[in-house]
């Protein structure tokens, strides 16, 4: 009753959070450590320094602690882009998404088979936001969208054919803001609200913007198939990427 009615009350996170200018990033381990980002640099702070709460949703993983002196250049090794002007748009997406507001373009990652666009879209959510689910299937109605968002900080939905109207629209609420009530199980007058406004990434060989709202809150990259002499080893990639991961 105490910690309900007489104690303080705080406002709670998933992953990132703004507090008196400063972004504060969840790096999802034991100890509760956060990085506090200021605009002349940044530091790994112990939970006990950070202002803010944070709260640890069901397949979140951790990251690593990062390192100075790293370049996010290292990323484009990974990163099977057409060309330098589609580069520095994953850079703007990278940042805009570290950003714990929005709103969010939406990042669509489409191409024929065998263009890594499955594997730019989970090592761009293992960059921020790593789970044990990085990937996920089309959701069945808007409530399970939200659900998703509410306990991550990037929706990334794999392999997609097409879009339904409802998600298109759904998706964009998701990423400039917007909100589902849901009657409260067990209640008849009670509800929930869900509100959240996060980063999507998207990809599919199929169109995905065909509605006119999607298209313009995206940015579209078509990604071009790897050459055979260009394939590597998925087990070497992902080690080499874990090895660079703190540096980027």
């Amino acid at each position: 009753g105490i910690a309900c009615y007489d104690g303080p009350e705080y406002s709670v996170y998933t992953r990132l959070a703004e507090h008196n200018g400063r972004i504060y990033l969840d790096l999802g381990d034991a100890s509760w450590r956060a990085v506090s980002i200021r605009p002349d640099g940044w530091q790994v702070m112990p939970s006990h320094d950070v202002p803010v709460r944070f709260r640890r949703a069901r397949g979140m993983l951790a990251l690593p602690a990062p390192v100075a002196g790293g370049s996010l250049e290292l990323l484009r090794r990974y990163v099977h882009v057409p060309d330098n002007d589609a580069w520095l748009l994953i850079r703007a997406w990278i940042i805009g998404a570290l950003h714990p507001s929005g709103p969010y373009p939406v990042l669509v990652l489409q191409g024929e088979q065998g263009s890594g666009k499955s594997l730019a879209a989970r090592i761009l959510r293992y960059l921020i936001d790593p789970n044990t689910a990085p990937l996920r299937t089309s959701p069945r109605d808007e409530g399970d969208l939200l659900l998703a968002a509410r306990n991550g900080w990037i929706i990334a939905l794999d392999n997609l054919s097409g879009l339904h109207d409802w998600l298109s629209d759904a998706i964009c609420r998701v990423a400039t803001g917007g909100g589902l009530g849901k009657r409260e199980l067990y209640t008849d007058a009670d509800e929930v609200i869900f509100d959240v406004r996060r980063p999507v990434i998207l990809n599919g060989i199929d169109e995905l913007t065909a509605r006119d709202d999607l298209r313009d809150r995206s940015i579209v990259i078509t990604l071009p198939p790897i050459p055979e002499d260009s394939r590597r080893e998925e087990r070497a990639l992902w080690a080499s990427f874990e090895a660079d991961r703190p540096a980027i």
